[in-house]
């Protein structure tokens, strides 16, 4: 009897068998299959209604009653597969593994692993030395890419004395994968290593998108006499699409709220002066921003603009005066001259003698005589 417990206990599948005092399970040689990433089985009688489930969650329905389909597969943590079924009898039927097998101290294994992306460049994952680490471990840090496998080791890591690594920083995550529909999963795992005993690693499973913190967007405003209209721009390698909150503080005191907004401007009437401040999906909230959108303005824009016509009409006609004067002294005006052709033009100067008018030469000249004195 005690060999017998002792066969149960090292059975890698644990069944829960029929109690009808059937002892020929329906569902036999549980196993994974990480390549066709399948969870797959034997079938040795009827069943129906098979489901699985890892970690007590539901995964997927079987396919054919051979198989279900798997995305994820863990390396570090010991995870629970079952197979659900019902027998003909109606009764419940369980069949389940552990994998992978655990090997070494798992309080070894770096604890409260967090990552994030951050900045919008950067990915920075953090971890603490496992509570029973071997004075040696030293931990390193890799990503992958689950639909590919392919990894990124870290670049670059802070350590914490006595030159354990803590942490480690991706300055430029955009040379990662850039998923359209956000649903690229990674793995991001921290390895132990020491020369006195075996360390587990420790993992999580993401996609980027998810562990980002996004940036305050890029907020401006115009106005104009009616209207006063909100635009922005949000940056993010990941993310495609965003909801937004808007908040608004009126000089009056009137706030005005606006949540899950996806567009990305917002129109409003003119409320005069106003702050405004806005973020994407629970990121960082932008600046205060203080705006001044008075209906006056435009009014005053153009009493503006005719003071300053009539300022430069006026100083166009002192030019042109001062301009004139300064011809007139270097190009005096040239004297107009008789044309001695032209028998209609007399000038005023001129005399004009009539036919049978005795010349100069005919007028009588009397003549002077000099007397010397005596």
């Amino acid at each position: 009897m005690a060999l017998l417990r002792l066969l149960l206990l090292l059975t890698p599948v644990c069944c829960a068998l029929p109690t009808d005092g059937d002892l020929s399970p329906p569902i036999t040689n549980l196993r994974l299959d990480p390549g066709n990433k399948r969870l797959t089985w034997d079938l040795s009688g009827n069943v129906s209604r098979i489901q699985c489930y890892v970690n007590g969650a539901v995964r997927d329905s079987e396919k054919n009653n051979r198989y279900c389909s798997l995305y994820v597969f863990p390396k570090c943590e010991a995870w629970n597969f079952t197979v659900h079924a019902t027998v003909p009898s109606g009764k419940p039927f369980s069949a389940w593994i552990d994998y992978p097998r655990q090997e070494g101290n798992p309080r070894a294994a770096a604890e409260h692993l967090q990552c994030r992306v951050h900045d919008l460049h950067f990915l920075t994952c953090s971890w603490a030395v496992g509570a029973e680490a071997p004075r040696d471990v030293q931990y390193d840090f890799y990503l992958e890419d689950l639909s590919t496998t392919r990894k990124w080791p870290c670049p670059q890591y802070m350590e914490k004395e006595p030159g354990t690594h803590v942490q480690c920083r991706f300055a430029n995550v955009s040379q990662l994968p850039n998923d359209e529909d956000q649903n690229r999963l990674f793995r991001l795992v921290v390895q132990g290593t020491s020369r006195h005993s075996r360390v587990p690693c420790s993992e999580i499973f993401t996609s980027l998108s998810q562990i980002e913190e996004f940036i305050a967007p890029n907020l401006t405003a115009d106005c104009n006499k009616s209207l006063a209209v909100l635009q922005w721009q949000m940056s993010s390698h990941f993310t495609k699409t965003f909801e937004y909150e808007l908040k608004i503080e009126e000089d009056s005191g009137v706030p005005i709220m606006q949540n899950n907004l996806s567009q990305e401007s917002w129109i409003l009437p003119n409320p005069g002066t106003f702050t405004v401040t806005i973020r994407a999906q629970g990121g960082q909230w932008s600046a205060r921003q203080r705006f001044v959108c008075d209906p006056e303005d435009e009014a005053r824009l153009y009493v503006w603009l005719i003071a300053l016509t009539a300022l430069l009409a006026v100083g166009a006609a002192i030019l042109l005066c001062k301009k004139y004067s300064v011809l007139q002294k270097l190009f005096p005006p040239i004297p107009h001259m008789k044309v001695p052709t032209a028998d209609n033009c007399v000038h005023e100067n001129m005399i004009a003698w009539q036919p049978g008018t005795p010349t100069p030469e005919d007028c009588p000249v009397a003549e002077v005589q000099l007397v010397e004195g005596t």
